[in-house]
């Protein structure tokens, strides 16, 4: 009798036991689902793994968790978990597809990304979300028409979709035709005027048909609605900068660094907010950004530069030759740096240095009056007047106000004994800079008179 009861309490344990298991993980399950619907996620993703653990055989559980892991932007995660029900069959769901896509196009993986995107659309025939994923995907290979093809089909499935409209109006932009990219973003706009990014880039078309009213108030919208809009701010900058309104531009750069927005190069800001200071003779701010633009990215040429060229009109040559030097290592292309460089050689009476860093400049910027101006210089101080009136001559047919290579040509073609040529140059000089008048009216009245 004993070993009857003991027995029976065995199987009893047993089969209790069992019970409570299968009776946990339904209930787990169930649990999960409750607390994925009330976008509970990471208190989904325990559960599913809890109830994993015990049906590691169910398609859907893992399907379920990798939409949990979606959410909560564990991307790696949820391409398991979805791999793992794909393969253990579950592909009747083009939500599943979709983020799977969404993953691999982030991962940069776009040929995998565009299958992906696909078989959503093949399940979901009406699926809107792929085909604007695949036009994105065409856009990045500049493949408009094909781009064009997809985001029209997201319009024929649904008409009222702005996002399809905001896209199209992105094929116009890269296509240059801005009216009709003007046409699209405003369709998107009467459709979702919520959305910054529809006023951002409709500021954005305006400013290249050179329409600065409706740039700004295209762009004080979308700040309106995103006060932390850096791109937005960063564009009114620029606008206000063009117009010469440089206290507003300046107050848009500050209001884009504080706002720290995503698409924005702090570094870049910070430059071109030196450069309006400079402007505004505020050289002191202008300074600071330079040195703090260098401070955020070491590479920063433009920064290198400008800063080169305060430090120079502060007569802190030795600096400035330093921040020049530093631009072409980082550059060896960049005109500039070589005519500063060049004119501090000359300076210093480093005649071939000078003539080799002036002749690079010319090289690389044809139009930069400064390099052919201290080229014709160089070769002035060689006694080689006829190949510096050559280059006098090409840095006026460039700026014909350019009073300083009215002023050497002059003198070039004293010596060379063209009187009436440098008579003639030395008025000029004297008009637009009458400065020169106490240097130079000696020579013109002596080359006058020859």
């Amino acid at each position: 009798m004993g070993i009857k009861i003991l027995i029976a309490a065995a199987v009893f344990l047993f089969v209790s036991h069992f019970s409570y298991s299968y009776d946990s993980t339904r209930v787990t399950f169930k649990e999960a689902m409750d607390a994925l619907n009330a976008e509970e996620y990471q208190e989904a993703v325990e559960l599913f793994t809890r109830y994993l653990r015990v049906s590691s055989g169910h398609d859907e559980g893992y399907y379920r968790r990798g939409n949990a892991y979606y959410e909560l932007r564990q991307y790696d995660k949820a391409l398991t978990d979805y791999s793992t029900a794909y393969n253990m069959g579950f592909r009747k769901d083009e939500v599943m597809f979709f983020r799977m896509g969404m993953i691999y196009k982030n991962n940069k993986d776009y040929m995998t990304a565009l299958e992906y995107f696909k078989t959503a659309s093949e399940i979901d025939k009406k699926y809107t979300a792929a085909y604007l994923e695949m036009g994105n995907l065409a856009l990045l290979a500049e493949d408009y028409t094909k781009a064009g093809e997809y985001y029209n089909q997201a319009l024929s499935l649904d008409p009222a979709y702005p996002e399809a409209f905001f896209a199209l109006g992105e094929i116009d932009m890269r296509s240059a035709n801005f009216g009709d990219a003007i046409t699209n973003y405003q369709k998107a706009i009467e459709l979702d005027s919520a959305n910054p990014k529809y006023y951002y880039n409709l500021g954005m078309a305006y400013y290249s048909l050179k329409d600065t009213a409706n740039t700004i108030n295209s762009l004080n919208k979308a700040v309106k609605i995103d006060p932390a809009n850096g791109l937005a701010y960063y564009g009114l900058a620029a606008v206000y900068n063009s117009l010469g309104n440089y206290p507003k531009s300046i107050e848009n750069y500050t209001s884009a660094i504080n706002s720290k927005g995503a698409g924005l190069m702090p570094y870049l800001i910070y430059t071109e907010r030196g450069m309006v200071y400079v402007k505004m003779k505020e050289l002191s701010s202008a300074m600071k950004d330079f040195d703090f633009a260098i401070k955020l990215n070491v590479n920063d040429t433009d920064s290198y530069l400008e800063r080169g060229k305060l430090l120079l009109a502060a007569g802190n040559d030795t600096a400035a030759f330093e921040d020049f030097n530093k631009v072409i290592s980082l550059d060896e292309q960049n005109a500039q740096a070589y005519a500063y460089r060049g004119n501090l050689y000359l300076e210093r009476g480093q005649i071939d240095l000078a003539e080799g860093d002036l002749r690079k400049a010319v090289t690389f910027n044809p139009n930069d009056t400064v390099a052919l101006f201290h080229l014709g210089n160089v070769l002035y101080a060689k006694d080689e007047f006829q190949n510096a009136l050559n280059y006098y001559i090409k840095a006026l047919s460039v700026n014909p106000k350019y009073s300083a290579v009215f002023e050497n040509r002059g003198i070039c073609y004293y010596n060379l004994g063209f009187y009436k040529l440098a008579a003639s140059d030395f008025e000029a000089a004297m008009k637009f800079n009458p400065a020169l008048q106490e240097k130079l009216m000696p020579l013109y009245i002596d080359a006058k008179s020859r």
